[in-house]
């Protein structure tokens, strides 16, 4: 009897572990979402552009098969589209991806860009439309990173492939500039905003380089999937929502043993799970996420906990959008206000000025819409 106590023991012991703190502390509430801004036409198109993109990667259970086809799909999600960057492919130093170089880019204010995906997807070239919209904004040289992906490696390698390029990035321009960047900031979606904010714990810590603020769109910020919005959004998450119940329908303790042994570290440690970290002494940081996705909660629990701790963080949510929907700045009203947003937030902490940003013209929010205006200069 006293061995199975034990053993009992130690399993629960071992479960805690790899599930970490409590955080439900810091379910305080969301800010109010933006306003509501698009169109009912603009909204139907993009409803539309995501159910067919759904469709067309969904070949049933995940698989490796089903991985090659979402990969497809996401990479031809700017075909045909207009882009007024120019790209600019790199391989060097273990660091791959591509420089994405509005009219005006500055080459000594760089951004890295950390593209979304689920960790087993995604690339430089899936994710060009809101590359494009971000470098013609701001005026700043967007570095856009090829990590490695799932299944063929972990994410301890994705982690190693982010540090390296923000070393690589600081000291290395584009079209062969190596001169020292002046800003640097970092900005990922989804498994790529998981990846940035990991990453500016790190580069607080190691102080190798220095970055002067982040963006994470729609970010995942904890692995163990223990966000109240996981539940409540089940529903409502148009993107997620399906791909993701079968995941959520397998105990936890299961997930997070699986998540062990492939990773060899315990999902709630901070390199995974940015928001189980020190959250103090951060850079400014802005988040975005939808009402109804479900990792609005990861955004939430972050910025308050973050508040908390002292470091300069802003949330924005906005009303019924899709997750990641910034992809699709140049078709809805809410993308194009989420990007005047970042160019707003990095003005205010002192990245940009109105001098640095591409467009000879400030972004409007305010007039009427025009769908046929490029992203960095149409209303929002």
């Amino acid at each position: 009897m006293f061995f199975w106590l034990l053993a009992a023991l130690a399993g629960w012991l071992f479960l805690r572990w790899l599930t970490g703190e409590n955080l439900s502390g810091f379910d305080r509430g969301h800010p109010d979402p933006q306003p509501v801004v698009s169109t009912p036409a603009e909204r139907a198109r993009m409803v539309e552009r995501v159910t067919t993109l759904i469709t067309a990667a969904d070949s049933g259970s995940l698989s490796l098969k089903r991985v090659a086809i979402l990969r497809k799909v996401m990479d031809g999600m700017g075909e045909g589209a207009s882009f007024s960057s120019r790209f600019e492919a790199v391989e060097q130093d273990f660091v791959r991806g591509e420089w994405v170089l509005g009219p005006d880019a500055d080459p000594q204010k760089r951004l890295l860009y950390i593209h979304g995906g689920g960790f087993f997807a995604g690339s430089p070239r899936s994710h060009r439309l809101l590359t494009d919209a971000l470098a013609v904004a701001t005026g700043m040289a967007i570095f856009s990173l090829e990590y490695r992906l799932l299944p063929e490696a972990n994410q301890k390698a994705a982690i190693q492939d982010v540090d390296a390029a923000l070393k690589w990035l600081s000291v290395n321009g584009p079209s062969g500039d190596s001169r020292t960047a002046t800003h640097i900031v970092v900005a990922g979606d989804s498994a790529g905003g998981n990846l940035t904010l990991s990453c500016l714990q790190r580069a607080r810590d190691e102080a190798d380089v220095t970055i002067d603020a982040a963006i994470a769109f729609c970010p995942s910020s904890d692995i163990t999937l223990g966000s109240p919005s996981f539940r409540y959004n089940l529903d409502t998450d148009l993107i997620l929502g399906k791909s993701l119940r079968p995941l959520l329908a397998i105990p936890s303790f299961l997930r997070l043993i699986v998540f062990f042994i492939i990773n060899r570290q315990r999902p709630s440690h901070p390199a995974f799970s940015p928001l189980r970290g020190s959250l103090s002494g951060l850079p400014p940081t802005l988040l975005q996420a939808s009402t109804t996705e479900l990792l609005l909660d990861d955004s939430a629990r972050y910025y308050h906990k973050a508040k908390a701790a002292g470091s300069a963080v802003e949330f924005e949510t906005y009303r019924d959008m899709v997750h990641v929907w910034q992809l699709f700045a140049a078709e809805i009203g809410e993308g194009r206000l989420a990007i005047a947003s970042v160019v707003n937030f990095l003005e205010r902490v002192g990245v940009l000025t109105q001098q640095d940003q591409s467009s000879s013209e400030p972004l409007n929010c305010s007039q009427e819409a025009d769908d046929s205006a490029p992203v960095g200069r149409a209303r929002c």
